[in-house]
């Protein structure tokens, strides 16, 4: 187990006769040299101070040992080498002071081929009287197919574990995605039974007086129930693009939101002139065509809300906090209470009234949804009468979305 071996016809060095006295001890030598010569372990003879003294013909051939010759008187102790060093050196040591010992550990044939050998060191004869260690006798046994045996038992035990984890992950995902949606549901459907109920009251309430009014009242009665149509249409097609947000998971690839930006600008700026402050915005990954959509809303959202302001101003920024991108978009409009800043991102949530700033009031809540489904959140931040910040962030490595 130490040095290599090979299949002399006879071990260069042998069990010394003379170690053993009298009749009994011809008798104890026949045996040990017949276990020494027949055990399949690699039995060795080592000096006290580590040379190589004997092996055995098995051991030789366990060991690769083509003319033992050749490493006969060599430092057992420099085989060791690595990990099993240190045990083998304490072993060693206790065995030159006449105690049995033992370690496990990896030391390679004479060709490199690799093994692992389970070794047992004893003093060959009793210490001498004045306390000078003997020769020690080295057992090493080959357990190189239980070692990898155990080896992949624990690789196998560690794939499992990543599996379950796996698991247990996807299934963590895939309940925080059916909690979500269950409030959806329960958003929806509170929305169905009191926000998309009202502009159907007040068309049904203004057709009935449409009936019974004089030609002045009726135009007025009917361009209200015409407004109330447009309010209801918006807000339907709000629910859909709500819905359509979350039907599919994210085709991700890298997105370029600083080319997202500039094509926005172009587009929102002829709506409302405003002063655009963008810094430089990363590359994510993401599905493009809803990352769109959510800086379209955000960047709407704020134009919306500067529109009176004659120094409109529009900020956009991004940060990468530990894994994560921020992006933010800071508006220096009318702001909103910040003690409501929870109902933002809701279905039909609105803070301000429908005739000061018209909007279905589902864009924010769409925003929530795709950001959810990348893996990232939404959060926002105001002062009536200061403006307000809108921000998401986004994971810097891909999404794993739920499905």
């Amino acid at each position: 187990m130490t040095a290599s071996e090979s299949t002399p016809a006879r071990p260069e060095v042998a069990l010394d006769p003379p170690l053993f006295s009298g009749g009994q001890g011809d008798l104890q030598f026949t045996y040990l040299h017949q276990v020494h010569d027949l055990s399949h372990d690699c039995i060795k003879i080592v000096s006290p101070d580590g040379a190589l003294l004997s092996m055995n013909r098995n051991g030789q051939q366990a060991m690769q040992v083509d003319d033992f010759a050749t490493c006969q008187g060599a430092d057992w102790l420099g085989f060791w080498q690595g990990e099993a060093r240190e045990p083998m050196l304490a072993a060693f040591e206790r065995a030159r002071a006449g105690h049995g010992a033992h370690f496990s550990g990896f030391c390679p044939t004479m060709k490199g081929e690799p093994r692992w050998w389970d070794v047992t060191i004893a003093p060959l004869n009793e210490p001498a009287g004045d306390g000078t260690p003997g020769p020690l006798v080295v057992i090493s046994r080959d357990i190189t197919g239980e070692h990898q045996a155990r080896e992949q038992l624990r690789l196998l035990n560690a794939t499992l574990h990543d599996e379950v984890q796996r698991q247990t992950e996807a299934l963590r995902r895939e309940r925080q995605t059916l909690l979500q949606t269950n409030e959806e549901l329960e958003n929806i459907a509170y929305s169905m039974s009191h926000d998309l109920l009202t502009p159907v009251r007040h068309m049904l309430s203004f057709a009935r007086l449409a009936r019974t009014a004089d030609a002045d009242k009726r135009e007025r009665y009917l361009g209200i129930i015409e407004r109330s149509a447009e309010h209801l249409s918006g807000m339907i097609e709000g629910v859909l693009r709500f819905s359509r947000a979350g039907r599919h998971a994210p085709q991700v690839q890298s997105v370029n939101l600083a080319a997202i930006l500039r094509d926005l600008q172009v587009e929102l700026t002829a709506e409302h002139p405003v002063t655009w402050d963008v810094a430089e915005l990363p590359t994510v990954n993401g599905d493009a065509a809803q990352l769109k959509q959510v800086l379209r809303s955000l960047c709407h959202n704020a134009l919306k809300f500067t529109r009176d302001r004659p120094d409109a101003r529009v900020q956009v920024r991004a940060e990468q906090r530990e894994a994560h991108w921020h992006v933010t978009v800071t508006d220096n409009g009318v702001g909103f209470d910040p003690a409501y800043a929870h109902k933002l991102y809701r279905l039909f949530q609105r803070l301000h009234h429908q005739t000061e700033y018209p909007g279905a009031g589902a864009d924010l809540a769409t925003v929530r949804r795709i950001i959810d489904r990348h893996g990232g959140q939404v959060y926002a931040s105001g002062v009536s009468g200061e403006g307000a910040t809108f921000g998401f962030t986004l994971p810097t490595d891909p999404v794993h979305a739920p499905t």
